[in-house]
C-alpha cells in the first residue's frame, strides 16, 4: 500500500500480509522523502513480473514540487532506485505535469511500462510516457 503522509508529505510504502480482515501489518518505510514530492501528489504504482510470475520491479510514480513526473522503483537486483539524479528513472526525462492536476496512472505489460498524466504542454488531454527497451518517450492522446 502506498500513500502520502499527511503530516510531512513523504510517500510511505506499507506491507500487509493479506486482505485487511485477515492480514496483518508487516512493515512500513519512507519510500520518497517529502522534499521530493508535491503536496497532494497523486501516486501510481505498477508491478513488473518475470515470465515465471516473480516480482522483478515495483515502480512508484508521483509529481515533484516542480511538477516533474518522478519515479522511485525497486528492482530485484539493484534494490531501490530513485531521486532527482536517478538516470534510469522517468524523473531524468523532465516530463512536466499540469500543476495541481490529480490524474496519474501506471500500467505494465510485457516489456513496456506506461504512465498516463496531464502534461503542462498539452493540458486539455491525456499524455502517456512509454518505456520500452529503447527508453522513455511521451505522446498525447489526439482526436
Amino acid at each position: 500500500m502506498y500513500y502520502q503522509d499527511a503530516n510531512n508529505g513523504s510517500i510511505i510504502e506499507t506491507a500487509i500480509s493479506n486482505a485487511f480482515n485477515v492480514g496483518r501489518f508487516e512493515a512500513s518505510l519512507v519510500l520518497v522523502p517529502s522534499a521530493e514530492v508535491r503536496h497532494n501528489s497523486p501516486i501510481a504504482v505498477s508491478l513488473v513480473t518475470t515470465s515465471a510470475g516473480a516480482y522483478a520491479q515495483v515502480h512508484t510514480f508521483f509529481f515533484s514540487p516542480d511538477n516533474v513526473l518522478s519515479e522511485y522503483y525497486w528492482d530485484d537486483v539493484l534494490g531501490i532506485q530513485g531521486g532527482p539524479n536517478c538516470e534510469t528513472c522517468i524523473t531524468s526525462k523532465g516530463f512536466v505535469g499540469e500543476p495541481g492536476n490529480q490524474m496519474l496512472y501506471a500500467l505494465a505489460t510485457a516489456g513496456t511500462l506506461r504512465v498516463g498524466f496531464v502534461s503542462a504542454g498539452t493540458p486539455n488531454t491525456v499524455s502517456e510516457a512509454v518505456k520500452t527497451g529503447s527508453g522513455w518517450s511521451v505522446s498525447s492522446l489526439t482526436n
